[in-house]
């Protein structure tokens, strides 16, 4: 009665880890998080690409650089005033009113989507960060499950050898023992050897190649409705990045319209000339050199040309605001199939926490018991803790998802949710 006893709470203590709320911060996951966005190649690469472009700013509303220009009269051309030898002018080119602010508005508009799409990768590594990590919790998880169940099988091993020793059980009941060991030892070899992979891509994210080991807490936290469901879609209106970029293309186009429109006007010119003379004997002006003040115009008549960048514009324009429709259409199937995969993973995480779990156990204690008095095989034993184990797995399996689809609902809100 007191190997019963024994070996009963050991069956208890193995499952009840798993449906016990044990609470843990995911301060190892926020580190590693923050690490990925500090070293993360790809995030420094789109952040230098946006600042550049928010550098350009300046330089598409700064004026052209001014020409110097100089001349040297192979023939000297005489005058009153004496020889004239060469002149030097500057010329600084200023254009039209309202050109060079559009201009800045346009590399404005494209500098904020650079700054959109830096802030997409920024939050695509984070789900990647996350979701990687969940995995390897997730085998971490399933491999400690598996030896537990692998230790349970053995001590079993000990309880029929003793039958056996008695005659209360045959040969056949050790040999499915030492099968059903084999297989887990097998098991166990398979989930050690998928950790490698995980922890590759982890180092990738992290850049961080002499990374050993992924710390991973011994249970994930779950709350029920722990995510604010309400008005989810004005937060993805809100902070969205590939939606924010549509808008911000608008803004472009908008500006790209207006500023075709201002290729009819004119720029204006506007400089200075100096020709330097030579000395001549008997002139009351020897040697004085002219000074020239200099007015030019472009002059737009290519009207064809002019009235077709204006026509582009408009269709770049009407394009981005279909843009904005198709995105929204777009995040709109995807907050529903986020929704869907929080749903349902949430259903599954209450059913077997709830009731498929305690049910697995109370159905293992029975059969044990069962077992012990000789009143079943040793097969329906093995077949309740199997059972057992397959819900404690698909437990943790629902967990894991429930938290990639609240990391996909944060990408979509740009981290509105978490």
């Amino acid at each position: 009665m007191q190997l019963h006893t024994k070996y009963f709470i050991k069956t208890i203590g193995f499952t009840i880890v798993v449906i016990s709320p044990v609470f843990t911060q995911q301060d190892n996951l926020n580190q590693y998080i923050q690490q990925a966005q500090e070293n993360n190649p790809v995030i420094q690469q789109a952040y230098s690409r946006w600042q550049s472009a928010e550098a350009d700013i300046a330089v598409a509303k700064g004026l052209p650089n001014p020409i110097l220009s100089f001349g040297y009269f192979l023939e000297s051309v005489e005058t009153a005033a004496g020889p004239q030898q060469y002149k030097m002018g500057l010329m600084q080119k200023f254009p039209f009113l309202g050109k060079r602010e559009l201009q800045g508005k346009i590399q404005a508009a494209k500098a904020e989507k650079t700054y959109y799409a830096f802030q997409k990768k920024r939050l695509s590594l984070n789900h990647e960060v996350r979701s990687t990590w969940y995995n390897y919790y997730y085998l971490a998880r399933i491999t400690d499950l598996t030896k537990q169940n692998f230790d349970l099988i053995q001590n079993w091993d000990s309880v029929i050898r003793s039958k056996y020793v008695t005659a209360r059980a045959g040969h056949p009941d050790l040999i499915k023992t030492q099968i059903e060991l084999i297989q887990l030892e097998d098991e166990l070899s398979t989930l050690e050897n998928k950790k490698s992979p995980l922890l590759e891509r982890f180092r990738s994210l992290l850049n961080d190649n002499e990374l050993s080991n992924i710390r991973v807490p011994d249970s994930l936290d779950y709350s029920q409705n722990d995510v604010d469901l309400s008005d989810l879609f004005g937060k993805i209106l809100e902070g969205n990045p590939d939606l924010l970029s549509a808008n911000s293309e608008i803004d472009l186009q908008k500006a790209r319209v207006k500023r075709s429109k201002l290729n009819r006007m004119p720029d204006i010119g506007i400089g200075i000339e100096k020709i330097t003379t030579g000395e001549k004997e008997g002139s009351a002006f020897s040697g004085k050199d002219p000074l020239i003040a200099k007015l030019s115009l472009d002059i737009p008549i290519w009207f064809k040309k002019n009235n077709a960048s204006i026509t582009s514009a408009n269709h770049a324009l009407a394009g981005a605001e279909r843009q904005v429709s198709s995105v929204i259409n777009d995040l709109k199937t995807q907050l529903e199939n986020v929704l869907f995969e929080l749903g349902e993973s949430e259903r599954q995480i209450q059913l077997y926490k709830q009731i498929l779990i305690p049910k697995g156990m109370e159905s293992l204690g029975a059969t044990e018991i069962a077992y012990r008095a000789d009143k079943i095989e040793f097969l329906s034993l093995v077949d309740a803790q199997r059972r057992l184990l397959q819900f404690q797995m698909k437990y943790e399996k629902a967990l894991v998802d429930y938290l990639k689809a609240k990391s996909k609902l944060s990408v979509l809100t740009g981290e509105g949710i978490l």
